[in-house]
Order: structure tokens, then C-alpha cells, then sequence
């Protein structure tokens, strides 16, 4: 009895030379659909199997071809159902793309909950109770083993069940993004109770090298539906991306897509003066600026915002240039012939932008090392996760800069001081607690993270600050920072004093510390502008 093979594939790859492999051992292919078009068009005979096609509405074929699969066996035994029914059914070569879907009307809810494939997970499903008889293929990475080990018709075990096993998880990532696509459909109540069970299809994009240390293994799973960095991330020049530059470009470029939704626009905070009178500040837009940012193991190292992407990039890596090597530079702007003649005397692992000019890709292709990557989309997550021993903590994602300003002193902040506090909580909330931020003309010139207390956060950030200004005499003059930015409730310490005897105008915090009285009336008495937010920005 001739042994016979369903295809169903949404990814194709590979699957033409599969199916003409097995047609050239004997087996009978099934087919409907784009799977059957594409075989055909190849020349490699193809029957018709009606279970699979788009129209069978009434799933009395599905049901009949899954009897055949469910009593196919290894060995062919002639009074077996399935041979009674014309072949037995010896291998599956099926698979689908689970997704996300956004469903924006009752004609996209329809199609979600009645897809033309949802017989898909059911076929595979049943299959996987028969996988002693029947193989399983749904990963074109597994074609060429399946192709060795059919042509000595012996089928090792093991493989069975790691192919009926491969099977089970594309099952569950199908039928997971179906159900998560309706049930964030409606996030109100998502965020209040969260689903029971944490079924994004995440779908796996490649191998790395190695891990965050030679000794590890990686990989990269890119989110469903191709949303956030790495949906968009095209690289343009370099080898294998390592885990640590992925890791510090989504970092990056987080950061840029941050300040891009919340400042490229008209903006503004409800503030409660000192007296109790209300108002309304705003923000100036940041259209037409660039932001540059670069970073390390997700460490912030400098950040500046600039009316043009070569004063960016010089503003940002002023700021530690010494002792940091293999940093990941990224610019919310495309870099031009000047920026990249400037970056190419740098040592960096990674530029990324929306894009790079002919010259600028000439310049820094020369440069050894050195990745080029363009990422287009300026979009951030809801969520976000971390995976602790056992377990895995989920939350929704922190992108509210701040929903109320109480001015605690007698001076307020002017237009741009309050543009750079803007800027800076932003940095802040970036970076791990406890963390501080010391800014100047729109550019970071001290910033500390994951330090012990707030205060000890004050005081490396005033450090970093001052060693920067000792290696720059020609602005030993000036004052040392504009604005300082803490993540946390911060008390009147020695280097919020020192901080206002170097010219500080303005602290922005959550307040609530036991001397926050004493904190209002020193700044008062310097004519220091405070703001209160009541909204610390905790991040690990």
C-alpha cells in the first residue's frame, strides 16, 4: 500500500525539495491550498486532499482524515482503516505562523476565531497520539535528518518524539496567540487580573554565539507580529550580533522611542504652585532635535539632546571617553558624512539609527567591529518581564513620566529647566534604582545607577560630574550641572549642598522623606526650584 504524506506549510522553505524527495521514494502527496499551488508549479505530483482546503466549512472531511491519521501505523497492515481508505498516512508536514492579531473591528474578531487554518492545531494535535506510527514535521530545520533517516526506512525513535513534541509546542503558540489576541483586546481588565496563563507565541529568529559570557548558550525570540526593536532591527554591516550588543541596542533604542512618545509632541503636566494655585506646565517639543544616547551592559553613559546629530554624538560621548570601550551608540536621527567621521574615532560594538547617508556607510564600514544597524520603529512594549528562580514576574510597563508637579518652593523652574527635568526623568527612568541624573544644557554630565541608597546616587552622580568638569578646565567656571533628577524619595544630604554651592537650579524627585521640610527650606534659601512628583520610577 502506498504510503502517503499531508502537506500544509505557511513557511515554505525547503518544503519543494522535501516533497520531491519523497515522491521520488514512492509516497503519495496530499495537499490543498497555496501548499498544493506551489508543489504543482514544481512539477511533483500532488491529490487533492479535501480536509485541508480553505472551504471545508464543515469539518466532516477533517474529521474523517483524522480517523485515517489516528489508525495509520508504522508497519503496514493491509486491514487496517487506514489502508482500507486508501493509504496509510505515514508522515505530516504541516505548520503555521502564530501571531498577534489587533483586532480593531467584528470582521477582524471574526476571522481571528475562525482562521482558514484553525484545523491546523487540531490535525497535529491527534497526530501527536500517534507518533510511534506517524512523523511530525514542523520546523523546515528538521527536513534534511527526516530525509537520512527515511531513506534506510528506519525512523529512530527519540526522533519521533522530539518531532511529536516539536509539534505540541507549535500547537500551543497558535492556539495561545489566538486566545491572548482576544483577551488583550480588552487591556482594562487584563491589567487588573492579568491572564492565568502566559501564552505569547514568541518565535525563535536564530542562534547566537554565545551568551552574556563565553561559557553561555543564547538565542534571539522575537515578540509576535514583529512589534518593538527587534521587529525592525536590519543589519547593515558587521558580523553575528552578540547577546550583549542585542541586549544594549533594544536598551538604546528604548530609551529613543521613550523620549520620542512622550517629547516629540506638545506635552504637559497638571502643577499645584506653593501657594496652592493651580496651572498648567508645558513642554517644549522636541521635533527637529536629535537624541543621541550610548550605553554599555544596559548602563547609561552619556545622553544629550542637539539641533543637529554631530553635536549630539559629540555632547553624548564627552561624558566618559576614556575608560569605556565596545559601547553601543544610537541616534534618533539618520547619521550623516560628519557624525560618522567622529564615531569612526571612537571604539564602539554597534551605531544605531534610523538610517545611515552613502557617505556616512563608506566612512564607518572601514571601521573594524564595527555593527551598523538601522531600526525604523518608534514603538514600545506594555509589558514587561523578568525571569527569577522559578518564576517569572510580569508587569505592566512604566511610561508615564509624571501626572502631577507640586512646585515646594518659592522659585519655579523656567521653560528650560523644566525641559531638561523632562529629559532627564526619562534617563532616569532608564536606569537601575537607585539612580541620579545631573544635567546641563540638555546633556547628561553625571549619572549613577543601582547604588545602595538615594543618597549614595547623589553622590556618585556628583562625582562622575565633577571629574568630567576637571578634565574640561574651560569649564571649571561655570556652573557644574542645570538639573538634578532622582528616582526615588532623596533627603537633603552633603551633595545636594555641594551640588547647590556649583550653581544647581532646579531638583526634580518624588519626595516623601522625613526632612522633606528641611530638603524645601535649604533649597528655598538657594534659590534652588524643587519639584515633587509623588512618583518614584523603581527599575531593576
Amino acid at each position: 500500500m502506498t504510503k502517503q504524506a499531508i502537506f500544509h506549510v505557511d513557511n515554505t522553505e525547503g518544503v519543494v525539495d522535501f516533497a520531491k524527495f519523497l515522491s521520488d521514494l514512492g509516497w503519495t502527496i496530499l495537499s490543498a491550498n497555496r501548499t498544493e499551488e506551489i508543489l504543482k508549479k514544481a512539477k511533483i505530483p500532488v491529490v487533492k486532499e479535501q480536509a485541508l482546503a480553505e472551504n471545508n466549512l464543515f469539518l466532516n472531511d477533517t474529521s474523517g482524515l483524522i480517523q485515517r491519521i489516528m489508525s495509520s501505523t508504522f508497519i503496514e497492515e493491509p486491514n487496517s482503516p487506514a489502508n482500507q481508505s486508501g493509504g496509510n498516512i505515514g508522515l505530516i508536514c504541516m505548520n503555521v505562523y502564530p501571531t498577534l492579531h489587533n483586532i480593531n473591528s467584528e470582521k477582524k474578531f471574526k476571522a481571528i476565531t475562525r482562521p482558514f487554518n484553525f484545523f491546523v492545531s487540531t490535525i497535529l494535535r491527534n497526530a501527536f497520539l500517534n507518533y510511534e506510527n506517524i512523523i511530525i514535521l514542523c520546523d523546515p530545520a528538521d527536513y534534511k535528518e527526516a530525509m537520512v533517516q527515511l531513506r534506510t526506512d528506519n525512523i529512530d525513535k527519540e526522533f519521533r518524539i522530539y518531532l511529536a513534541a516539536k509539534a505540541l509546542n507549535l500547537v500551543s503558540a497558535f492556539d495561545g496567540g489566538i486566545a491572548s489576541s482576544i483577551l488583550m483586546n480588552n487591556p482594562d481588565k487584563v491589567q487588573k487580573s492579568f491572564l492565568n496563563y502566559l501564552t505569547y507565541p514568541f518565535e525563535k529568529q536564530y542562534m547566537l554565539p554565545k551568551g552574556a559570557n563565553q561559557h553561555q548558550s543564547s538565542c534571539l525570540y522575537r515578540f509576535p507580529g514583529g512589534t518593538g526593536t527587534v521587529g525592525s532591527l536590519q543589519k547593515q554591516q558587521g558580523k553575528e550580533l552578540s547577546y550583549n550588543t542585542i541586549s544594549d541596542i533594544s536598551f538604546a533604542w528604548e530609551q529613543i522611542c521613550m523620549l520620542s512618545q512622550n517629547l516629540k509632541n506638545q506635552f504637559s503636566v497638571k502643577t499645584t504652585n506653593c501657594d496652592g494655585y493651580n496651572f498648567e506646565t508645558q513642554f517644549t517639543p522636541l521635533t527637529g532635535t536629535v537624541f543621541t544616547i550610548v550605553v554599555k551592559y544596559k548602563s547609561i553613559l552619556g545622553a544629550c539632546i542637539s539641533s543637529n546629530t554631530l553635536n549630539s554624538f559629540k555632547n553624548t560621548y564627552t561624558y566618559d571617553t576614556e575608560s569605556v570601550k565596545r559601547a553601543t551608540v544610537a541616534s534618533s536621527a539618520v547619521i550623516d558624512e560628519a557624525a560618522a567621521q567622529e564615531i569612526a574615532k571612537g571604539n564602539f560594538a554597534a551605531v544605531v539609527a534610523p538610517g545611515f547617508t552613502q557617505e556616512a556607510k563608506e566612512i564607518l564600514s572601514a571601521v573594524k567591529k564595527l555593527q551598523l544597524i538601522t531600526i525604523s520603529r518608534i514603538s514600545t512594549s506594555d509589558y514587561e518581564m523578568e525571569l527569577i528562580n522559578g518564576g517569572l514576574l510580569f508587569q505592566t510597563k512604566d511610561k508615564v513620566l509624571f501626572d502631577h508637579w507640586d512646585v515646594k518652593t518659592k522659585t519655579r523652574p523656567g521653560q528650560v529647566i523644566a525641559d531638561q527635568m523632562a529629559f532627564g526623568t526619562i534617563l532616569s527612568m532608564g536606569s537601575r534604582t537607585f539612580s541620579a541624573v545631573l544635567v546641563k544644557d540638555n546633556t547628561v554630565v553625571g549619572l549613577s545607577q543601582a547604588c545602595k541608597s538615594s543618597i549614595r546616587a547623589v553622590d556618585v552622580a556628583l562625582s562622575e560630574a565633577l571629574l568630567l568638569k576637571n578634565q574640561n578646565p574651560e569649564n571649571m567656571q561655570l556652573n557644574l550641572a542645570d538639573v538634578l533628577v532622582c528616582d526615588a524619595p532623596t533627603p537633603l544630604c552633603d551633595s545636594i549642598k555641594q551640588l547647590a554651592d556649583l550653581g544647581l537650579k532646579a531638583i526634580i524627585q518624588p519626595g516623601g522623606t522625613q526632612n522633606d521640610e528641611e530638603f524645601i527650606n535649604f533649597c528655598n534659601d538657594h534659590l534652588i526650584s524643587v519639584i515633587f512628583t509623588n512618583m518614584p520610577h523603581i527599575s531593576y
